[in-house]
């Protein structure tokens, strides 16, 4: 790496460090980067892509800012090819071309298999193109050069782990996760990973015990924190512990918040889940409808609008509710990855929420029929959107529509036969 001193250079490797295992002190240490070198190429770089990860319209900008100020430093020093590489790759983020920036950092991988924030970053966006396969090969194609000797071999292990896991491979990322647990305990990205697992295979009482025995290496994690007792209070519901899953989202998902897009998504889909299973909420989807007002003009990701539209849904915000619609259709009429993906899909989604709160199943169902073989196209994991899934379902009983509901329950029970809501939901159609 280009950059003034040799202190700079460790500082941005105790940063990547951080970075991977998602450390409340990223910050700091990305500071200590600049306080060695004001002006290097990669801590630039690094930080328009950190700023980018936050998807709102504020740090968006900072993030352009950024990339400006890693052309400047670029321009006045020679530089290697690999750095230039990174710019491009960023830059092409920035303007919201995200499969373009895929390609620019998996082609950094090919001749620098270690490079982790390219590793990293790839798998973050396929993550929320929605391409599972992609981010397992992504993956799997720097694999030979990671072994237990190389530092960060157990967060690379953890998020090899999650990919093959969001690829279905689940006895591999079962034993991969564990793995990088052994070497690393307090890698909550590992510990998610095989959260995953258990949540897809079935089994919620190993998931809650998991992760209830891993939670006290935690102290040090930023808020992703809270996207694990997310994982928590699915298990425990699934479990028929209805107060402990009450409890963890009072003191453990919605609490301490940073207030971005992945607290909106924990809160509300969390929220929907009780509600379905006629647990009584009370005013608790007010706070989450107010984070979602806030969010509502970001469109960083249509994952996150299509959160926005949940939330304020849940809690009656039927004006602000159609102010957001009419953005988004704004939204989806500009270039880049996300406004088509919105145009495509998330107003669709957005609509059968809109839809479900007016009590119109029929519209629901015709709303994510239409949109459910794209489903995938708006990211996240299979767990988060197996929430539209469940609507879809939840409302061919409200419509009185048996025979649709037998058949997606079928197709559910197939594909994951121990799933706890869709036996009951069969149990449920079966009295009825």
């Amino acid at each position: 790496m280009t950059a003034a001193n040799a202190e700079a250079v460790d500082a941005l490797d105790a940063t990547l460090m951080a970075y991977m295992a998602m450390r409340i002190d990223i910050g700091d240490r990305l500071k200590s980067v600049f306080a060695a070198d004001p002006d290097m190429p990669m801590a630039l770089i690094v930080k328009g892509a950190f700023l980018k990860m936050f998807a709102t319209a504020a740090m968006e900008e900072g993030a352009r800012k950024t990339l400006g100020a890693a052309r400047e430093a670029i321009a006045r020093r020679p530089v290697s090819a690999r750095e230039e590489a990174h710019l491009s790759a960023l830059a092409s983020w920035v303007d919201g071309e995200m499969e373009a920036a895929c390609r620019g950092w998996e082609a950094i991988l090919v001749d620098h298999p270690r490079d982790v924030l390219a590793l990293k970053l790839s798998q973050l966006n396929r993550f929320y193109l929605g391409v599972a396969k992609d981010m397992r090969n992504a993956a799997g194609r720097t694999w030979y050069a990671w072994d237990a000797t190389v530092p960060g071999y157990g967060f690379i292990a953890g998020s090899y782990a999650f990919a093959l896991e969001e690829a279905g491979e689940y006895a591999r990322a079962e034993r991969l996760g564990r793995r990088a647990i052994d070497l690393e305990p307090a890698d909550i990205w590992a510990a998610h990973a095989v959260a995953h697992v258990l949540e897809m295979t079935g089994r919620s009482a190993d998931g809650l015990s998991w992760l209830d025995g891993l939670r006290d290496h935690w102290g040090q994690i930023h808020n992703f924190v809270h996207h694990a007792h997310w994982h928590r209070a699915l298990f425990a519901l699934d479990c028929g512990d209805v107060a402990k899953a009450l409890a963890i989202f009072d003191n453990d998902v919605w609490t301490d918040r940073v207030e971005d897009y992945l607290d909106l998504s924990n809160g509300a889909s969390l929220l929907w889940r009780l509600e379905e299973c006629g647990i009584d909420i009370g005013r608790r989807a007010d706070p989450v409808a107010d984070l979602a007002l806030k969010k509502a003009r970001d469109h960083g990701l249509v994952f996150a609008d299509c959160h926005v539209a949940l939330a304020l849904a849940m809690a009656g915000r039927a004006e602000e509710l159609s102010d957001f619609l009419d953005d988004l259709d704004r939204f989806a009429a500009r270039q880049g990855t996300q406004a088509q993906v919105a145009a495509d899909v998330g107003r669709s989604l957005c609509m059968a929420v809109l839809a479900d709160a007016a009590g119109d199943a029929e519209q629901v169902i015709d709303l994510l029929l239409a949109a459910r073989g794209d489903l995938h196209r708006i990211g996240g994991s299979h767990a988060q959107r197996d929430l539209f899934e469940r609507l879809l379902i939840a409302n061919t009983m409200k419509a009185g529509r048996p025979a649709l509901a037998r058949a997606l329950l079928s197709e559910r029970l197939e594909a994951r036969p121990s799933d706890a809501w869709g036996k009951a939901r069969r149990t449920r159609l079966a009295a009825a």
